[in-house]
């Protein structure tokens, strides 16, 4: 059995480009023959393009020629990551011939990431898996619609996409509610792939980091608080600043923070493996600072901003609600950190993911 997965594999997004290679890796040591699919979406291929003008204000477009080096040096380094690590199918996909794709694979996996989500693709229904003849096939892992309900305008689209799936496994809670809600159907809770690798196995692509002491800041989204949490911390440890995603305007307006902008996967795993602390608003900059045993510290941003959701969802799962920051009267050092509990929660997510599959896969689908 040959299992295709669709998910957002051509993001210059480190979260994406991870979640694509521990599913797919999962999935191939567990003995099951996995591949990415290479599907261009040709809103997504947009939208990362190295450099645009198109519906950009003038400070866009400086922003962007000032940035244009980093930024190309970025997306090499991720595409080489994903060729040396990740195994994509040979023939490039699109709208256009993505229906023989169902020649090559027995089933197919969307997922994880938010896939469900149609602001992200500009409703490519692709990965619904839409193209998929026979519905028996069509599973998710993970996926996530990235909001906590369907605007009307969408319901009957949504609720007939969905309805086609043999079985559907979800990445939070609001997920499994719009399933039910539309479908009527039960679905699984599902953790991010990320979780599906352990600390060892993520070290051994790690990229030790020259810098030594230092306190990372990994951002989503920009917000003071962050920078000045990160200024605080720093007076009471006596460590440097190193802020990765940091491009030539951030330093410019931040010269006391040291900016890396264009690191690799590897890099950016090995930033947060030897950082001393870690200050992030990031889901993934959560999950691997959860895996790796950082002390770490999470900015609460506000609460219609929808990764927030995913991090609350992690943060309580792993019993490290402390890790929470609202203000600066948060930063302190003395906060508990109980990451036993947290890696027998994740060991528990693990175990109920290897079940998922082995049901919905069966044992015919694995190739020993």
């Amino acid at each position: 059995m040959r299992i295709g997965i669709i998910t957002f594999h051509r993001a210059i997004n480190y979260g994406a480009v991870l979640q694509t290679y521990a599913l797919q890796n999962f999935l191939n040591v567990s003995n099951y023959d996995a591949e990415v699919i290479d599907y261009r979406c040709e809103h997504m291929e947009n939208f990362y393009k190295t450099f645009t003008i198109k519906d950009k204000s003038v400070k866009q477009i400086i922003r962007g020629m000032l940035n244009l080096k980093n930024t190309y040096k970025k997306k090499r380094e991720f595409y080489r990551f994903l060729d040396q690590n990740v195994r994509i199918s040979t023939e490039v996909y699109d709208k256009v011939n993505i229906d023989k794709a169902n020649l090559r694979y027995d089933k197919f996996i969307t997922g994880s990431d938010q896939v469900f989500n149609f602001a992200c693709t500009d409703f490519d229904k692709t990965y619904f898996l839409q193209f998929v003849k026979n519905c028996d096939n069509k599973l998710s892992y993970a996926a996530s619609f990235g909001m906590k309900e369907i605007p009307d305008s969408y319901v009957n689209d949504y609720k007939s996409l969905l309805s086609t799936f043999s079985e559907l496994s979800i990445r939070e809670n609001a997920g499994q509610q719009i399933v039910k809600k539309l479908t009527g159907k039960d679905s699984e809770l599902s953790v991010d792939p990320v979780f599906l690798l352990t600390a060892e196995e993520w070290e051994k692509l790690a990229k030790k980091p020259k810098l030594k002491n230092y306190i990372l800041i990994y951002k989503l989204n920009t917000s003071n608080l962050i920078f000045d949490f990160a200024r605080k911390l720093s007076k009471l440890t006596g460590r440097k600043i190193v802020a990765l995603n940091f491009d030539v305007v951030d330093q410019m307006k931040t010269p006391d923070i040291k900016g890396v902008y264009s690191a690799s996967v590897e890099e950016f795993l090995g930033y947060i493996k030897y950082a001393d602390y870690v200050v992030t608003n990031s889901f993934h900059g959560t999950a691997f600072s959860v895996i790796f045993h950082k002390d770490f510290y999470v900015e609460a941003l506000q609460k219609d901003f929808k990764p927030n959701d995913r991090v609350e969802s992690l943060l309580c799962l792993t019993g490290l609600d402390e890790c929470k920051v609202k203000t600066l009267e948060d930063c302190r050092l003395n906060v508990s950190r109980d990451f036993n509990f947290a890696d027998d929660q994740i060991r528990k997510q693990y175990i109920k993911t290897n079940q998922y599959f082995e049901r919905v896969l069966n044992e015919d689908g694995r190739s020993f």
